[in-house]
């Protein structure tokens, strides 16, 4: 789509002049041992949703043309034996976005989603049957019309499709009028259950085009909807029932069942933090009775039928992830693991029923993880040098794999044998040729109650220990997430491109981050830039007395809650000498009124009246007069989650004060970047603005 752009815009994205003498060499490229620029970053491909097949032979991956977005506009299916005995190659491509591959139960068939133009829409918008008599493969599906109300012609809608594990031409299944947006095979592979919103109907198109293009706030827009679609007669059937927001799926083992994560609206608040599994009856279209409430992960049922696996968030405070059996029997709902020193993410049974696996993050590190379903005992299958963003294991249990990111190369597919892991994908070769910094987990202690914190250090290439250097400190954001020692470079993440330029980079994953269990997690509740800044603090004050980091030359940045932190950090002291705040919550209380997510900001600092005292003490666009440090603030202009507003008003503000100040908004951002001429111009920006005051 074509950004318009303002003539002011267009200067104020226009690039930061670098200045170099007449005689100074232009720097060496990264691929001939010469620093990383935000070209080289946004050149990475991202690989994700590793498929492994019922036989455990072959898995399938999804590779997208940029890190650590959620708006790539080219993503392609990749195929590599389990083994690593042929290199990986793409599998299902198209023009656009092909994402979510599901293997059949029989391992025949590969259900996946793409918006590539569908043949099942004529140009006059109608349907027609669609013949796989050419399709490779045996026994394809009998294809006849697709489900009534059609996608619009032209439309780069998402839909489902089917391509033979033997390769051939894609068979389009459903031409819905709405994205459809997940899948889930039967257990005897007859039907596909589908999710897909509810398309605009014809009388809010019609009101549309006469003007009523207003937004209801919280208003019920276009629910997600459970369909299913049956192979042999290629008939889809709506089955959820008004009113209901689908989220989540899974078969009983017997097929006859249904579980869902389902919520009352669609809004954003309400899935990620009211959401609920409930038992459902696919014939009738009857919901049935809760099993778990405040659901963020599931429903996952388990090989017997007996029992379903969730995650919830645990109250009060909306702060961390426990791991539930729920008992369909008895109705018993048991934690398992709470107690647990890490977050657990991926769950899914065991081949045989006994016990959870699970991606187990620790300190700054990934971990695959046995969960005993009885005694709640946490074993470890195997040790990851990295973070892993997902895994998969074969129908037997025998075969493994996951998508890890190492500290010298993003995310990979690896296979996990007999407790070791090994890469068998290379997705982004030329970073073999990059001259790296060096990751390494750290830790150190808080100076008031002697908690050990951990976080990651990224040193320039050929540093010499003990030698002070310009340091840049980044902050997560959060807070609840954690600094991983693994690959450390994207749009927002500028480790790697900073350290190639001489910066030591500092990465703490103070309390109120991932990493140490749920009680380090939730421990900044009413607290933010207290014991959390503390720790910050001391990491910094570590690093100065190993002789690693220069006193007189520290920056600090951060995304999000790593805005609020770096805001935080310059309103309460000068040792920082230029400071990035981005998409940060500066002023807590209007936050908390207009977020599209309230109950984040209510599980730490409760209801926002009646302590209205306590998010004022947190908010650092109540202290600029403090502020002696150049600020540059970046921020999206579609962010709902941290409005701009927040953004200007901590910028208006200094710049009412006559301090040191910038900021850069971007047309149509929601707060985690999607546009790649945005992207590269943060990071060229972020570089910029520290090269300039360290």
């Amino acid at each position: 789509m074509i950004r318009r752009l303002t003539t002011a815009l267009l200067i104020a994205l226009s690039p930061v002049p670098m200045v170099r003498g007449a005689d100074d060499p232009a720097p060496l490229p990264a691929a001939s041992g010469g620093p990383i620029t935000p070209d080289d970053i946004m050149k990475l491909r991202d690989m994700r949703d590793v498929a492994l097949s019922p036989d455990g032979h072959t898995v399938l991956f999804t590779v997208q043309a940029q890190m650590s977005t959620f708006g790539s506009p080219h993503q392609t299916i990749w195929t590599v034996p389990s083994d690593g005995s042929a290199a990986a190659r793409p599998f299902i491509v198209s023009a656009g976005v092909d994402s979510a591959p599901h293997w059949s139960p029989d391992g025949k068939w590969i259900a996946f989603l793409s918006n590539r133009p569908n043949p099942l829409v004529s140009d006059k918008g109608t349907s027609f049957a669609f013949s796989t008599a050419n399709a490779a493969g045996p026994n394809p599906p009998v294809a006849g019309t697709p489900p009534a109300g059609a996608a619009e012609p032209g439309a780069a809608s998402t839909q489902l499709w089917l391509m033979p594990v033997g390769g051939g031409e894609a068979i389009p299944l459903t031409a819905m009028p709405g994205d459809v947006n997940d899948i889930a095979w039967s257990p005897d592979g007859k039907q596909i259950a589908f999710l897909s919103v509810d398309p605009q109907s014809a009388e809010e198109k019609q009101a549309i085009a006469g003007g009523a293009n207003w937004t209801e706030i919280d208003g019920d827009r276009h629910f997600s909807r459970l369909w299913i679609l049956d192979l042999a007669s290629h008939s889809a059937r709506r089955v959820s029932p008004d009113g209901v927001n689908v989220s989540a799926m899974d078969w009983s083992p017997d097929g006859k069942r249904m579980a869902l994560r389902v919520a009352d609206t669609t809004r954003i608040n309400d899935y990620f933090y009211h959401s609920r599994l409930v038992l459902f009856d696919p014939a009738s279209g009857t919901i049935g009775k809760t099993v778990l409430d405040n659901a963020a992960e599931g429903p996952f049922w388990s090989a017997d039928g007996k029992s379903i696996l969730g995650e919830v968030i645990r109250l009060p405070g909306f702060i961390g992830l426990g791991l539930r059996v729920c008992d369909l029997d008895t109705e018993a709902v048991r934690p398992l693991a709470d107690d647990h020193p890490g977050l657990f993410t991926n769950v899914r049974w065991s081949a045989d029923g006994k016990s959870v696996l699970a991606l187990s993050f620790e300190k700054t590190r990934s971990a695959v993880v046995r969960i005993d379903r009885r005694s709640g005992t946490v074993t470890r299958v195997a040790a990851l040098d990295g973070e892993a963003s997902d895994f998969d294991i074969s129908r037997d249990g025998r075969r493994m794999v996951a998508a890890l990111s190492s500290p010298d190369r993003p995310a990979d597919v690896w296979t996990i044998a007999a407790g070791k892991a090994r890469p068998i994908t290379r997705i982004n070769g030329q970073v073999a040729d990059w001259k790296l910094g060096k990751v390494s987990e750290i830790s150190w202690r808080n100076s008031k109650d002697g908690k050990t914190i951990y976080g990651v250090l990224v040193t320039p290439p050929n540093y010499v220990p003990g030698t002070p250097t310009k340091m840049v400190v980044e902050i997560h954001g959060g807070p609840e997430w954690a600094w991983w020692s693994g690959w450390l470079g994207s749009w927002h993440e500028w480790a790697q491109m900073l350290a190639t330029h001489g910066y030591v980079v500092f990465l703490p994953n103070p309390r109120g981050s991932d990493g140490q269990g749920t009680d380090f997690a939730r421990a900044v509740g009413n607290d933010w830039g207290g014991m959390d800044y503390r720790d910050v603090m001391d990491g910094v004050d570590a690093l100065i007395a190993r002789k690693v980091a220069d006193p007189n030359r520290l920056g600090i940045g951060g995304w999000s809650y790593g805005g609020f932190m770096s805001a935080w950090a310059v309103t309460h002291g000068d040792r920082f000498k230029a400071a990035v705040v981005g998409a940060g919550p500066t002023d807590l209380v209007p936050f908390a009124r207009i977020t599209d997510t309230p109950d984040f900001p209510l599980g730490y600092y409760g209801d926002v009246t009646a302590n209205m005292a306590d998010y004022d003490r947190s908010s650092s666009a109540r202290m600029l007069a403090n502020v002696q440090t150049p600020v540059l603030i970046l921020h999206g202009e579609g962010d709902t989650r941290v409005p701009v507003t927040l953004g200007l008003e901590f910028y208006r503000g200094l710049k009412m004060l006559g301090k040191d100040a910038e900021m850069v908004k971007y047309p149509n951002e929601p707060h985690w970047f999607h546009d790649p001429a945005h992207q590269r111009d943060i990071q060229r920006r972020v570089l910029a603005w520290f090269d300039a005051h360290l």
